[in-house]
Order: structure tokens, then C-alpha cells, then sequence
């Protein structure tokens, strides 16, 4: 009887880059014009994305929530739904008041 046993799963070995992340740190020397090391890093980092694919412009993703964030157009049904729900919530609110209204003046004796 066998327990627990069985085959595992064969793992997909992941593609190697030549350009892994990598963190540029120091500072260079007797040189008169010396380089970012943040900049370095940065760029490294872009090229390893694009070359995986992974790579998304953030000034294109900035644009896009812009875009995306201001409702969208709206059908005739859904605008005429709002209208619907707006004016009803009018109406309540109104009658709210009229009610709270008429309730403080019979508390008062009027």
C-alpha cells in the first residue's frame, strides 16, 4: 500500500535574463563628470522589463485612471434612471421636512 505518495510536479525552469535586477551603489572616483548610481538602477530595471515584457509606461497608466475615473458616457436608460432617482430623493427630502416641520408645531401648540 502506498501513502501519500506519488509524482511531483516538474517545475518550468523560468527564463534567465543577463540583465537581472541590480542595485548600482557607490560613488566613482577621480572622475570629473561621475554618473547617478540612482539613475543607473532605474535604467536597468526598465530594460529588464521591456526585454520581459512586464514594462508598462506610467505615463500612459496615469492617463488611462484619468480617463477612467470620470464615470463614462452613460446610456438614455441610465441618464434617465438618475433623473428618476434624483428627483425622488427630492421629493422624500421634502417631505422629511414638511413632516419634521409639522411635527415641531403641534410639539409647541400651534
Amino acid at each position: 500500500m502506498c501513502l501519500g505518495g506519488g509524482g511531483g510536479r516538474m517545475s518550468v525552469p523560468q527564463r534567465e535574463y543577463q540583465n537581472r535586477p541590480v542595485t548600482v551603489s557607490g560613488k566613482q572616483t577621480g572622475v570629473d563628470d561621475a554618473k547617478d548610481t540612482a539613475k543607473a538602477t532605474e535604467s536597468l530595471m526598465i530594460k529588464r522589463q521591456k526585454e520581459e515584457g512586464t514594462y508598462v509606461d506610467p505615463n500612459l497608466t496615469t492617463v488611462e485612471k484619468l480617463r477612467t475615473g470620470g464615470g463614462g458616457n452613460k446610456t438614455a436608460q441610465q441618464k434617465a434612471n438618475l433623473a428618476k432617482n434624483k428627483a425622488k430623493a427630492k421629493s422624500l427630502a421634502k417631505a422629511r421636512i414638511a413632516k419634521k416641520k409639522s411635527f415641531s408645531n403641534r410639539a409647541k401648540g400651534k
